[in-house]
């Protein structure tokens, strides 16, 4: 994998992932005296959903920003008398490592950037890179002659999300915010963040990704 991915927003969600009247009905709440509060403990609950999952609830458009990509597959672990063939050569073959888009569900690839050391910029050509969309999260292949080379960066533009707003959002989800709010509504900063409510995390754990090795 590359050494450094920083992912950033660069289109907000345009709407909540968890209505105002649900959480408010979830507390039991009959005033409007702590709406703004409300709203607030909403888009930290979707925040930290987000993350725990690695999913976009609403729609989101991110740049991805890939720093120096190793080389996977270049030297083989043999010893030194085995390497007869000439240094010019590597077995296997040298290949890039695709690289993971670090949310789902993927909706639309906005396409790949580079930024060289001394600042100027160019437009990867959709020839020289591979989607793979169909995985889950989607990644991309680095393909023909371009190499990213110490110093120079991607800039990785895509939307993912479950939709516009959140009535496509799984129920399951959506309890999860509920659980969320009420968490941070009936202790009032008083309480730990170290790990998510065994409720929340019971009902997130089929939407959570988790990776082991590179």
């Amino acid at each position: 994998m590359p050494t450094t991915l920083v992912l950033r927003i660069k289109t907000p969600p345009q709407k909540p992932a968890l209505d105002l009247a649900l959480a408010k009905q979830h507390l039991r709440i009959d005033h409007d005296e702590d709406d703004a509060l409300l709203g607030m403990y909403i888009n930290a609950a979707s925040s930290w959903v987000e993350k725990y999952t690695g999913r976009a609830l609403i729609t989101t458009e991110y740049t991805m920003a890939v720093g120096d990509q190793p080389i996977a597959n270049a030297w083989p672990m043999t010893p030194s008398p085995l390497l007869v063939l000439p240094l010019a050569y590597s077995w296997p073959p040298m290949q890039p490592q695709p690289m993971r888009l670090l949310r789902a569900p993927f909706l639309t690839f906005g396409g790949i950037q580079v930024i060289n050391p001394d600042g100027t910029q160019e437009i990867i050509s959709p020839a020289e890179y591979q989607l793979d969309a169909a995985s889950e999260p989607a990644n991309f292949r680095l393909t023909g002659s371009f190499g990213l080379l110490r110093g120079r960066h991607l800039l990785v533009t895509f939307t993912a999300g479950y939709g516009a707003d959140n009535s496509s959002i799984p129920f399951d989800i959506q309890l999860a915010l509920c659980i969320l709010v009420a968490y941070f509504y009936e202790n009032r900063g008083d309480m730990s963040m170290d790990a998510m409510p065994d409720a929340a995390a019971s009902l997130l754990f089929n939407y959570r990704m988790v990776f082991f090795g590179a």
